[in-house]
This record gives structure tokens, sequence and C-alpha cells, in this order.
């Protein structure tokens, strides 16, 4: 049995931690024993049944304030030396600034963390000592190989440290039919309206205000409607936006949700808009879902997708070239259900769950035994 503890920000119903889920729970099939430490007392209880349900114990710090003053990342010392893991593994931006050290102090046998994304929007206090800290770790675990020189320049990886592990997906298909009835009833669309969209956080990387500006290109007499499930500090901006561009009558912000997949399968495009990305899960989840996705060509994206065979890569940033792939797919739903097709196969074929958790179950296994590596 490996013993391991996880530490996360918090456990909101984000991507990482939806993945984070699916990672204990797959390990926990393999006899591991887990914990999860979460330096926020934030949570989705969602998010908390999952881990539950496969005996993953729970421990909460504290806010983020108390961290910083230093009480709160003592506790988080002291928490470890109490679970006494063969392994840590930090993921997120505070959780890899505090835990390195603490796990460190603790004397934890292994410490593996984690890059991503690429951190642009760290503060420069920060950046710094992340940089000095990541030494520490035994591995980083990158989620695309399109992030690793981006690691290896701005954070101060080694190469000797880099184990590139894709995110995981099961397949979403087989309960889509009986989810897109559901789902599109509780908006009240009749079966004739398109549905287009995209499951992300409502900030400025994600850039989803290119998605509402390409809508507008959309021919008004189609019956399309534009749906955005997430929540973030654009959510005023894009209403605004929305308003501005005459599509307030076309446009859903359902907020943070839990179910995302039967808001997928509520969909017929998948667009995904963002800036820059590390391995992205909804990109991930709406392929397996077997939809066609027009997506910005950054970092992991160009991993899951094959330019015109299981999706869309555009230009970042380029209205003209997503509206122009968004009316293309209505005006073809043949094309558009042969690009979901492969984008379903692909996806399953290449990025598997199960692929995922055998390899962080090796991951774990040789550093806290070696001669298994």
């Amino acid at each position: 049995m490996v013993k391991v503890v996880f530490i996360i920000d918090s456990l909101r119903r984000h991507v990482t931690q939806r993945f984070l889920a699916h990672l204990v729970r797959g390990l926990h099939d393999l006899g591991y024993e887990q914990s999860v430490i979460t330096l926020n007392s934030a949570s989705f209880p969602n998010i908390e049944q999952a881990l539950f349900s496969a005996g993953c114990a729970i421990t909460r710090i504290g806010k983020y304030s108390l961290l910083l003053g230093g009480f709160g990342w003592w506790r988080l010392v002291v928490a470890l030396k109490q679970l006494k893991p063969e392994a840590v593994m930090t993921m997120l931006d505070f959780a890899d600034t505090l835990g390195r050290p603490a796990a460190r102090l603790a004397g934890c046998r292994a410490l593996v963390t984690s890059i991503r994304a690429r951190n642009l929007a760290k503060p420069s206090w920060q950046r710094w000592f992340d940089r000095k800290t990541i030494s520490w770790a035994d591995k980083v675990v990158f989620n695309s190989r399109h992030i690793v020189s981006y690691g290896c320049q701005n954070e101060g990886v080694r190469n000797e440290q880099v184990v590139v592990i894709p995110n995981g997906v099961e397949d979403l298909r087989t309960r889509t039919g009986a989810l897109r009835s559901q789902y599109r009833q509780q908006l009240g669309l009749p079966p004739e309206t398109l549905l287009f969209g995209s499951v992300a956080g409502l900030n400025r990387q994600k850039n989803l205000a290119l998605l509402l500006r390409a809508a507008k290109k959309l021919p008004a007499h189609w019956p399309w409607r534009i749906l955005l499930v997430g929540d973030g500090p654009e959510r005023a901006r894009l209403l605004a936006l929305g308003q501005g561009l005459g599509l307030s009558d076309r446009l859903i912000l359902l907020g943070e949700r839990d179910d995302v997949e039967g808001w997928l399968a509520a969909m017929d495009i998948f667009v995904h808009t963002a800036k820059f990305e590390g391995m992205p899960n909804a990109v991930m989840e709406a392929m397996a879902m077997g939809l066609p996705v027009v997506a910005s060509a950054v970092d992991g994206t160009r991993e899951l997708i094959e330019d015109g065979v299981s999706g869309y890569l555009l230009p970042p940033g380029d209205v003209d070239a997503f509206a122009e792939r968004i009316h293309g797919l209505i005006e073809d739903p043949e094309a558009a259900h042969r690009l979901g097709e492969r984008a379903h196969h692909k996806v399953l074929e290449r990025f598997g769950l199960s692929r995922m958790i055998q390899a962080y179950d090796h991951l774990f296994r040789s550093l806290v035994t070696p001669e298994s590596a």
C-alpha cells in the first residue's frame, strides 16, 4: 500500500478538483491510502463526496491570510507530520508555493509538484519563491508537453525532474441521449435550436468575449443560443458585452455547476477560446461526449486536436476565424457529426482515464520503492 497526501488550494468545483477526484478514485482501486489537505475551507459537496467515497480523508487548514501569516503554514507542517505520507503531491498555485517547504520540513520521503498551465498571473514574489523551491521536488508533473519548456525556462525545472502525464477522461457519450433531452428541456429549447458554448471559468485567460463577438457575426435568423457554464470575475463584463452586442436573448450564463456532463450533452458545438492552457479538461470532456470542438491553437489543445480531423484549431484571438468555423458547422451538421465522431475516438484512444491512473501509479511507486521503477 502506498500512502499519498495531496495538497490543493481548495475543493471548489473547478477542473483541477475534478481531476483530483478522478485520480483519487483510480488510485483507491489500486489499494492506495490517500488524504487531501485543502488550504482554503471553501469546498463543494460533490467534490468532497467523491473523495470520501474513495476512502480519502480531508484536512482543512484555513484561509490564505492565515497561511501567509505563518500560523496556517505551520498547521500544514503539523498535519503532514501526523499523516506521515510516503509521497506528497501539490497542485495549484498556493499549494505549490506553501506545500513544497512544508513537505520538506515535515520530512516527507517523496515530493511531487505540478505545473498545469503557464502561470502568467503569479505575482513577482511568488514567481521568485517558486523558482527557489522547485528544486526541492523529486518530480514535476506537466499535463502537456507543450508547457515543459515554459516550466524549465520560467520556473527553474530541471530536465531530470520532468514527467509528462496528460489528463485522462472517461467515455461520456454512453449517457448522451437521455441527458441531452433532459437538459435542453431545462433551458426550454425547442429541438431545432442549435446550442454552442463552453465550460470555463469566466476570467481573462479564457477570453470568452471572443466567443460573443464571433457569435455576433452569425446569421441572426438562425435559431441558435450561446451557453456558458462557469463563473468568475468576468461575468458582469460578459453580460454587459452581450447586451451591447444585442445578444442578451441568446446568451445563457449558468454559473458554476457540478453537473457539467449534462450541459455538455445539451450542446451541439463546443468552443474553447483560451489565450493559454495546460491540458484543458473541458475540451477533453467535450470530445469524450462526441462534440465537434472549435478551439484556440494553444498549448495542450494542440495535443488533443488534429486540425480539420478531430476538431478545429484557430489562431488565438481571431474572431473572424471562430465565426467562420462555427458558421460552417451549423450549416453542415453531417460534417459536424463526423468531426465529433473522430474527436470521441481520438480522445479515448490516447487520453483514457485508465492511462492517466496507471502513469501516476508508476510515478508514486517509483519514488517510494525505487527498485520498482
